[in-house]
This record gives structure tokens, sequence and C-alpha cells, in this order.
């Protein structure tokens, strides 16, 4: 995976928010009714509910451009600038819902809405409008979906009204929902019919609602190949440091094993390691879903040659599962591995020859022929590999959104390769940016299984967007990414954003109750260096992420000094009492949010007990400390965090 490419796109996309043209054209009437019909939602009121929430991520841009009523208006945009006050702008949140109350009950003939497409701005068509009606605002009926009849790769500027029309239905709601994957902006709702009933028309049959599963993709799902906790560990073509290509036996073995502060091993660690490319190629293409920099059939092939390099990357990690499972007992244990597929661009009519054929990519059956050639390339040399420690239970699409704009094709592709895969007794699994195009719809794209990255620790975020994003998981039956920044390791306030997920995993139930997929860098990425590490900060994180794999991670907690307050400085009291047999009790006072540690050293400096660390929210921390396995003399506890320190004495008497 490539977090640098997909952050890049999203910001790319909200940029275009920022973007003031010079003059704001005039708006215009809308379209009149059709003869003998009135439009029945002239100047009514209208509540838009998204999909998911995007409250706290996307939602404060829509501001930009929207205006309350101003899709009931009776006006439409004069042209296909933005800018024109008439365009009402939705950003993600997989689709937007608008419901209107009448006032009473009408015939409905005609529904009808108007989009623009400025693919420039990021500003693309919706795939697809659903229109429904309603007698009471519960029970709905569907009686017209409409898809885009202008490719959605179009990169013409110009607008489309998508219409159903030849309705003779009785209602008093009405509903339009129109599919949002980057920014739809829309400019005029219209109900065409007859005030009051007329005589032939009919109440339509209720369309049974659509059921969201409400439920996170359960850890060790069969959707994922039983999955609970799958580290990305990035490999392939890599210019600015070729060895950071290669992972190593030692490397890994903090992935597959939790390794002790002393540097045994004691448990595992992540149930699975995804293989995946950087994103860069070295042709100069990316992996990813870009027309303007396709990879071709050597690309494919130098990543495919380093995964299952006889002594990197699979083979080292067969390597290092081998040693984990034979310091913990355990001769039956396989790591499970997914491996990615780089996305087979439209724009590379020349990828390589398969099979004596040339393959082009412009059009779905060179897509096929390519996609299936890759996946059988990996089965094979799988195969011929002979992994003992390893079990390869699916594969990763690369591509973090779906590219409806990208390639007409995307969803009979998706669906063939899906297939194709499940034909072969592995899964096609998904980890989409938030709120990325399609991820709403990522089961009937044709993936098994899909993990949301919140991005948090990437963007501005506030911290709530962490449940909001939980939120959308819940309801859509995917699991969640847990992210930290590269730089988390140098910046606190990066750390706590990691420790932010954590935390919202515990109160909001992903902990235990979904399955997690985790990115963590490279070279040899963050989680490798936290569990070498001698540094408290930084060997924290590793131990908190155990400790939330295995479900014993604690929300850190704290009790005030002062009711109402809290201390404003670091303290490390005495103990009481002192001397002591054979506990005694320490309190420690943070007057900030952190990691911190309080452990025990003998006379020689020598550490002989961890009483705590990990990150903890400011507050006085009390804690009763049995040394009844010590000999008796002088030990002295010290207290960290950040460059703050205060260490003390006390005195052990048997």
């Amino acid at each position: 995976m490539n977090k640098s490419l997909s952050l890049s796109k999203a910001a790319g996309i909200l940029a275009m928010m920022l973007i003031v043209a010079a003059n704001a054209t005039a708006s215009m009437p809308a379209p009149a009714p059709p003869q003998g019909m009135v439009d029945l939602v002239l100047g009514k009121p209208y509540t838009i509910t998204p999909l998911v929430s995007i409250e706290y991520s996307f939602g404060p841009s829509e501001t930009n451009y929207f205006t309350p009523g101003d899709l009931t208006d009776g006006k439409i945009a004069s042209s296909v600038a933005y800018a024109d006050p008439e365009w009402q702008e939705f950003t993600r949140g997989g689709a937007r819902s608008l419901v209107i109350d009448m006032g009473e009950v009408n015939t409905i003939h005609q529904m009808q809405e108007r989009f623009l497409n400025y693919p420039s701005a990021g500003i693309y068509f919706p795939r697809t409008v659903t229109y429904s009606l309603s007698m009471n605002d519960t029970d709905w009926s569907v009686v017209g979906i409409v898809n885009s009849s202008i490719p959605l790769t179009s990169e013409v500027d110009q607008t489309q009204t998508y219409t159903v029309s030849g309705l003779n239905y009785q209602a008093r709601y009405v509903k339009m929902t129109f599919t949002v994957d980057v920014n739809e902006f829309a400019d005029e709702f219209q109900v065409f019919g007859d005030s009051g009933v007329v005589d032939n028309s009919t109440i339509p049959i209720i369309t049974p609602p659509v059921k969201y599963p409400d439920q996170y993709m359960a850890p060790g799902s069969p959707q994922v190949g039983g999955i609970r906790n799958m580290v990305l560990i990035p490999n392939g073509y890599y210019a600015a440091n070729p060895a950071i290509e290669n992972n190593t036996v030692s490397q890994l073995i903090p992935y597959v094993g939790y390794q002790s502060p002393s540097g045994s091993i004691t448990d595992f660690m992540f149930d699975a390691v995804l293989f995946t490319p950087y994103g860069a190629a070295p042709s100069g293409g990316n992996y990813g879903d870009n027309n303007s920099t396709p990879t071709n059939m050597s690309d494919w092939l130098y990543y495919l040659n380093n995964t299952f390099s006889p002594v990197y990357n699979l083979a080292a990690l067969d390597s290092a599962t081998a040693v984990v499972k034979k310091d913990l007992n355990d001769p039956g244990y396989k790591e499970k591995v997914e491996i990615a597929i780089p996305y087979p661009c439209p724009s590379d009519t020349n990828f390589g020859t398969i099979g004596g054929v040339q393959e082009n990519l412009s059009n779905l059956t060179g897509q096929e022929q390519v996609l299936s050639w890759y996946v059988d390339q990996v089965i094979s040399r799988w195969d011929s590999a002979g992994y003992a420690n390893l079990d390869l239970v699916g594969f990763y699409w690369f591509s973090e959104s779906a590219g409806f704009t990208v390639n007409d094709s995307e969803t009979a592709m998706l669906n063939y390769i899906s297939n194709y895969i499940t034909g072969k007794g592995k899964v096609l699994d998904w980890i989409p940016f938030k709120d990325a195009s399609g991820f709403a719809d990522w089961s009937t794209l044709g993936f098994n299984g899909a993990w949301m990255q919140p991005n948090y620790s990437f963007s501005n975020y506030p911290p709530q967007e962490l449940a909001e994003t939980a939120e959308a998981c819940k309801k859509l039956g995917m699991g969640i990414e847990i992210e930290i920044h590269w730089n988390a390791l140098t910046d606190s306030t990066l750390r706590n954003k990691y420790y932010a997920y954590l935390n919202y995993g515990v109160t909001d139930g992903y902990m235990t109750g979904a399955s997690h997929a985790y990115y963590q860098n490279s070279g040899p990425g963050t989680f490798y260096t936290c569990a070498e590490s001698t540094n408290p900060t930084l060997r924290a994180i590793y131990d908190a992420t155990y400790q939330f794999i295995n479900g014993t991670y604690q929300v850190p907690t704290a009790v005030e000094e002062t009711p109402g307050s809290l201390p404003e400085k670091f303290n490390l009291s005495n103990n009481y009492p002192n001397p002591f047999n054979p506990a005694t009790t320490i309190k420690a006072t943070l007057g900030r949010s952190g990691v911190m540690s309080l452990s025990i050293y003998n006379v020689l400096g020598q550490l002989v007990k961890v009483v705590d660390e990990g990150y903890k929210a400011p507050g006085v921390y009390t804690y009763e400390v049995n040394m009844d396995n010590l000999a008796s003399g002088v030990y002295f506890y010290r207290l960290q965090q950040g460059n703050d320190f205060m260490t003390k004495k006390m005195l052990l008497l048997k």
C-alpha cells in the first residue's frame, strides 16, 4: 500500500474546494414542467442524509458550495462553471438521500435531477440516481434507477439530467438517492405531476429496504481467509534505497512473534502478512490506477521476482515463522499471507505478450487475461516454493479506490477477477482509503472482505473522525485499518494519534469485534523499530500494539488529585511505607498526556520490575507494588515521560 499516494489523491480531490472562479455566472429558470403538470416540490424544504457520517471529515468542506433550499428554488446553473452558486456540493460519504414532504398526497409522473461533470476539479457524474416514493416516510417504493448515460471516464465538462418518466403513482413523500464517490454537484431536483390524486393513479408496491450488516467484519472471518490482525509489509521496487525492497528473517521475526524487551519470543503477534508494492515501478509507472503512469509486464514480473526471492520477503517470512513456532512449541502454526495485485491501467495498450498474444488493457478482455495470468503466476510460484510455514489465503487489490473514472469496465473487471480467485480457493480483499470511491459497494464489486482506512494519522481531522469511521465500518460490515505515521517515532503528536486508534478500538468495540489491517511504513517497518528500541517511549508502541492484538489493551485512565482540575506538573511522590515488606505504594503525577514508564532498578542499575508503561492521560496514578520475589536491599524507582524523569530511593526489609 502506498499511503502517501492515497492521501495525495484525496488532497488533490479536496484541493478543488479552494479554487475560486473569477466570476460566478448567473442562474436561469429550471426546466418547465411538461404540459399539464406542475413541479410538486418547487420551494419545498428538504432533508439530506449521507449514507455514512461525514460530520468530522468531509462535512466542513461541503459548506463552500452549499446553500440550503437551492435544490428546489426553481433555478439552475447557467453554465458548467462549478462556482455558479446554483451548483450544490456533496463530498464522499458513499451516497446522499434527499427527502421532501409535499404536505399532501399527489400524483407523480416524472422525477429528475441535473448533475455536473468537471473532472479537473474532482467533480464527476454519479454512477446511479434512485428515485423513491412513500406515503408515510417509512415504507418506500423504488420507482426508478437511472445510470449515467455518459461514461464516467469522460473528461468533458458537461451536465447530465437523470430522469425517470412515465410514472402514475400516488405519494406524499419523494426521495432521491445518488451515489457520491468523490464530489457530486447538483442544481435542481424536480418532481412533475398533478396536485392531489388522479383517478387512475396507484400506490406503488413497497420495495424491501437495503439491509446493512451493522456489525464489523469479524476477526478470523472466512471473508478474509481467517485473518485477525494483518500487518502490511511493503516490498518490490524502491529506487532510493534498494535494500529496503528486501525484508530479512531477523526483521520479520518481531512481526510473526511478540518479542519481549529481552529479545525472547513469548507469544504470536500478527497472524497475517500482506506483501504490497511501494507504488513506483522500474519503468517509471505506478502500480496503482493512474492512466498517465501505467505499468507493464516487466514491472509486474519485477514485483513477483522480488516477492518470491529465494532469500528475502516470502522466503524470509517462512524462516521467521519457523523460528517463532519453534520457540513457542507450536509445530502446526502457519502464518497467513496475502499478495497484492497491481492495477491493469486501460491506457496500457502494449502490456506484454501472454500465450503469444500482445495484451491490450484498453478492453475488458485484455484486463481479464493479464489479471488471471498474474494470479496463476503467484499460485504457481507459491506451489513451487513449498513454504512449510506459510498459508496463502488470498490476494489484495492494490488500488485504494474503485476506478470508475479510470476504467469503464471497473465493475465487470473486479467481478471477473474475484470469481477467478475464489475459484482457486482464495479470497480477494481490499483496503480503501477513507470513503474512497466504491467503499460502500465493496461486496457487490466482488471483494470478499475489506478493511477501511480512517486516515486520521495523516490528516487534520478531529479525533472524533475515528469513531465516525468505525461507525461506517460497522454499518457496512468492514474491518478497520490501524495506522501509524512514519514520523510517529520522532513526533509526540503523531504518536498520540496512533494511541487514539487503539483507544477508540476499546471504547467503540473494534479492538475485539473487528478484523484489523495495520499500516506501519517500511524499511523494515515502524513496529520492528519499536520492538528493537531501548527507548521506553518507542518500545511502548510495540507493546501496546501487542496488547491491542490480544484484546488486553486498556484506555489510560487517571484519578484527578482535586475534583474538577488536572495536575499541573510532573512529579513522583515518596513511596509509603518506606521501609516496606513486601508491598509499598507509589504515586505518580502526569501533567500532560503521553507515553510514560515507571520502573524499578537495583543498586547495580539493573531493571528488576516494570510497574507500568504506555500512553497515559494527565492525572495522578497510584500503584500498589509488591516486591515479594526480590531480595532485601535498596532499590530505585524511576518515572519518565518524554524528556521528563524523576528517580527516588526505597528500602525493602524482609
